[in-house]
C-alpha cells in the first residue's frame, strides 16, 4: 500500500493548482458547480418536475427520477469509496487560492469552493459530473447521439480540469471519477430498463448509502442514505398516479416552487453542521418533497380551479 501511495502522489506533481492566474481559478471555481452535489440535485429536479415544458431537454417523469437516483447513488457511492481508501489530496488542497476583487460577502463562498478537505481518490465531481450529465445524454430523446455526448464530454472535462486548477486533486483522481462513472451509469441504464425503473436505482443508491453507514459513517453516506430512502418511499408511493408529464404550465410553476422549497431543504443540510440524525431526516425530507412535487402541484392546481 505504501508503493501505491508513493505512485500516486508522484502522478501529479502539483502542475496547476496555484499556478493560474486569479481570473483563471476564479472562472475554473464557477466551473466546478456543473459537478457539484447541489447543483447535480437542483438540475436532476427541475427536469423532472418540468418534464416536456423545459426547452430542448424535457424528459419524461420516470426519467426524471432515474437522474435522481444517479445524483444520490454518486454520493453514496463516494462516501464509501473515500471512506474506505483514504488517499490524501494535493498538498494545499485546503488553502484558498489569492483571489482578487472579490467582495468580502462572497469570501466564505469561494473559499469553500475552491478548497477541499478529506480524502482524495477518486474525484466525486468527475464521478458525477460523468454520471448525471452522462445519463442526461441517454434519456434526452432530442438531438443527435453524437451532439449530446459531445456537449457531455466538454462539460465532464472541464469539470474534471477543474479539479486540477483549483489544486484540490491529481490527475489519477478525476481519471479514475470518469472511468468509474461510466462503468456504473452503464449499469445502472442496463439495471433500469433505459431509466424506465428509476426504483432500482433508488434502492441501489439505498444499499450503498447502507455499506457506508457501517463501514465509515460519513456525512455523505448520511445524506445519500437519507435522500435515498426518502425518495424510493415516496417514489414507490405515488409513481402509479403521477402523471408522466404536466398538463398545464401552472403545474409546471407550482411544481417547480415545490422543487425550490426541496432544493432548499436539501442546501441546508448540505452546508448545515447538524447532528447525523437531523441530516438524515432532513435529506429524506428534501428528496421526497422533490419527487413528490408533481403530484402536489397536480393537487394544488385543481383546488385552486375548483
Amino acid at each position: 500500500m505504501n508503493i501505491f501511495v508513493i505512485w500516486y502522489e508522484s502522478t501529479l506533481p502539483d502542475l496547476l493548482g496555484g499556478q493560474a492566474p486569479w481570473a483563471v481559478i476564479l472562472l475554473f471555481a464557477l466551473i466546478t458547480q456543473l459537478g457539484d452535489v447541489w447543483f447535480l440535485f437542483l438540475l436532476s429536479g427541475v427536469l423532472y418536475v418540468g418534464g416536456e415544458y423545459i426547452p430542448y431537454v424535457g424528459i419524461d417523469r420516470r426519467r426524471g427520477v432515474f437522474i435522481i437516483g444517479l445524483v444520490l447513488t454518486y454520493v453514496a457511492l463516494i462516501g464509501v469509496l473515500k471512506g474506505v481508501l483514504l488517499l490524501p489530496r494535493p498538498p494545499g488542497a485546503t488553502e484558498p487560492p489569492a483571489l482578487r476583487w472579490i467582495p468580502s460577502i462572497f469570501a466564505v463562498l469561494f473559499t469553500s469552493i475552491t478548497t477541499a478537505k478529506g480524502s482524495g481518490f477518486p474525484s466525486g465531481h468527475a464521478l458525477g459530473a460523468t454520471m448525471v450529465w452522462g445519463g442526461l445524454a441517454l434519456v434526452i430523446d432530442r438531438g443527435s447521439y453524437r451532439v449530446r455526448f459531445g456537449i457531455v464530454g466538454v462539460v465532464v472535462a472541464l469539470v474534471s480540469l477543474s479539479r486540477l486548477v483549483l489544486g484540490v486533486h491529481y490527475f489519477v483522481d478525476v481519471l479514475a471519477g470518469i472511468i468509474l462513472g461510466i462503468v456504473v451509469l452503464g449499469t445502472l441504464y442496463w439495471l433500469a430498463e433505459n431509466g424506465t425503473h428509476p426504483e432500482r436505482v433508488l434502492l441501489t443508491a439505498v444499499a450503498i448509502g447502507g455499506v457506508g453507514l457501517s463501514v465509515n459513517l460519513t456525512f455523505e453516506s448520511v445524506i445519500a442514505s437519507g435522500g435515498a430512502v426518502g425518495g424510493w418511499v415516496v417514489w414507490r408511493t405515488v409513481a402509479e398516479v403521477t402523471p408522466n408529464q404536466p398538463s398545464t404550465r401552472r403545474e409546471v410553476i407550482v411544481a417547480l416552487f415545490v422543487g425550490v422549497i426541496a432544493n432548499g431543504i436539501f442546501g441546508s443540510v448540505y452546508i448545515l453542521d447538524i447532528p447525523y440524525p437531523f441530516t438524515f431526516l432532513g435529506t429524506a425530507t428534501a428528496v421526497g418533497t422533490a419527487v413528490g412535487a408533481p403530484l402536489i402541484s397536480k393537487r394544488l392546481s385543481r383546488v385552486e380551479t375548483e
